[in-house]
């Protein structure tokens, strides 16, 4: 009988979302025991910053499945084996709570990203980078809020930190720009907010070109631990 949804078991692959004060940490690892009450999880290389973690320290965690995802709290319980910043024991939760994922779904989710254009015959980058904020994503592209001037069809290299200096690296292609509508008096004809701003904010609606299946993965698991926390804080206000 094949194993429920979300029956950890060793080999997955586990996304650790630490959230310290001002220093929010991503670890990507892997699951290589199941106790009766703790997870060992071992990262593909040392990573320093786990030693910054201590006993009890809150922790998510999420595994993907292919309809969907597992998520679910669980907490720090110690650095193991001779290297401190490679293999870790977490208490093992009672359950995961299920998420669905569909791929054409969004997620409003704002993170701050810069971007740069590229030529699209040389794919070298052109000007000087911009920065924007994210409205919300999805694994097929992005929506971002920008000053920069834009325009549809344009190639953009586009790069969203993560915490703890991981980051997410895409080519995108320009396929919407919509600049906010500010509405007028009555008798006055509604005009586009750059009417009275040399800056004015547009939103972008960006679609991957380029993107690898990891960065791909951390997106679709950032859209599950945000609605995940989502229905969290809905359930906890009813």
């Amino acid at each position: 009988m094949p194993p429920e949804p979300f029956e950890l078991k060793v080999g997955d692959r586990i996304q650790v979302d630490v959230s310290l004060p001002g220093l929010p940490l991503l670890f990507a690892t892997v699951l290589i025991n199941v106790c009766t009450t703790e997870l060992w999880l071992g990262l593909d290389s040392p990573d320093r910053r786990l030693e910054r973690l201590r006993l009890g320290h809150p922790v998510t965690m999420s595994v993907a499945r292919d309809r969907g995802a597992g998520v679910g709290r669980s907490e720090f319980l110690r650095a193991m084996g001779g290297s401190r910043s490679r293999a870790f024991a977490v208490r093992r939760p009672a359950a995961l709570d299920e998420v669905q994922r569909r791929s054409t779904a969004r997620c409003e989710v704002e993170m701050p990203v810069r971007f740069r254009r590229l030529d699209p015959t040389t794919w070298q980058p052109r000007g000087r980078s911009s920065a924007g904020s994210t409205v919300n994503v999805s694994p097929g592209g992005l929506l971002i809020r920008t000053q920069a001037q834009v325009m549809v069809g344009d190639v953009l290299d586009l790069m969203v930190p993560l915490t703890g200096g991981d980051r997410i690296s895409t080519t995108d292609q320009v396929v919407r720009v919509e600049r906010p509508v500010v509405a007028a008096p009555p008798g006055e004809t509604a005009f586009t907010a750059d009417r009275f701003d040399d800056t004015p904010t547009s939103e972008v609606a960006v679609k991957f070109t380029r993107i690898t299946p990891i960065d791909r993965e951390w997106i679709t698991r950032l859209m599950l631990v945000t609605e995940h926390r989502r229905q969290q804080a809905v359930a906890q206000d009813v």
